[in-house]
């Protein structure tokens, strides 16, 4: 009788124990999250009216939710009270704080952004070591989404895909039977001229059609090749798409000219972005259907 007794009172102090370790967890994760929010409090309020302004940055609304949905599934490699941290979570935290002052001095944002990231990546580090930085990877790219392109980058990446655009749409338009002459982005139809503006280079449909594709196979896809040509798959995807939703609009000009500008326009383009990802989807499901098939012995 004395030794169940003093069994079940070890089995009582394990489980305080454990409730104890637990909250001291949770604890830590509260002040991480608090000291995190406090210091890059003005970096968050720029970014999100970057995501509001700016019609290139339409996935940056999605990237943070679908992060901390992630990151809320996978809580518990952090608050097992059998992780243990790693030290070098310290030089993650000093290096994204040094990042911060180069922000704070420079006024970057950007910079700013970086410093969050391994702010958080040492957060990650210190409450669930590396394990934890390892399942927490994908929530820490999928923020670079709320990254906006550089300046100094935009223009050398829009331009040839403008170029690129015009000249396939030009192929379309004579492929259809269309009177077409090109010059530089600029498209003469006989009813209208089509300029292919930055806007219309399709880095914005790419941008937004890559990010779906990626969350898309981090969900559905468990093999990293496959993940991996998922997202690669959303690049020729964009481009299609884009040349599509060019031509589409030469011929609209046509028989309902309303249909060129303002939120129809708007519209024909998330049309065309929506038919790149089902594009997308198909391609791996066929894919996928195929590689079953030639496992399965005839």
């Amino acid at each position: 009788m004395n030794t169940i007794i003093s069994v079940s009172s070890a089995v009582r102090n394990i489980g305080s124990e454990t409730q104890s370790t637990e909250r001291t967890i949770r604890a830590r994760i509260s002040v991480l999250a608090i000291l995190l929010v406090v210091i890059y409090l003005p970096m968050m309020i720029q970014t999100g009216k970057l995501i509001v302004s700016s019609d290139d940055m339409s996935q940056g609304f999605f990237a943070p939710i679908v992060a901390a949905y992630i990151a809320w599934n996978e809580r518990q490699v952090m608050t097992k009270p059998a992780r243990t941290g790693s030290y070098w979570s310290l030089a993650f935290v000093i290096t994204g704080a040094l990042i911060g002052v180069a922000a704070t001095l420079a006024n970057s944002t950007t910079f700013a952004r970086f410093g969050f990231q391994f702010s958080l990546a040492g957060c990650f580090l210190c409450l669930g070591g590396w394990l934890a930085l390892k399942r927490m990877f994908v929530p820490l790219a999928l923020l670079f989404f709320t990254f906006p392109v550089p300046d100094v980058l935009y223009a050398q990446i829009t331009q040839p895909l403008q170029l690129l655009a015009t000249s396939l749409a030009e192929s379309m338009f004579e492929l259809m039977g269309y009177s077409v002459y090109r010059e530089g982005n600029i498209l003469q139809l006989t009813h209208m001229k089509l300029s292919v503006v930055e806007a219309c280079s399709g880095l914005r449909s790419l941008m937004a059609l890559f990010f779906f594709c990626v969350v898309y196979a981090y969900f559905f896809e468990t093999r990293r090749w496959r993940r991996v040509l998922i997202a690669a798959a959303s690049i020729p995807s964009a481009i299609i798409v884009n040349v599509m939703r060019i031509t589409s609009t030469g011929v609209l000009g046509k028989y309902h000219p309303e249909w060129t500008e303002g939120g129809r326009h708007e519209i024909v383009g998330w049309a065309a972005v929506t038919l790149g990802f089902v594009a997308v989807l198909l391609f791996h499901r066929q894919f996928a259907v195929t590689n079953r098939l030639k496992a399965c012995p005839s």
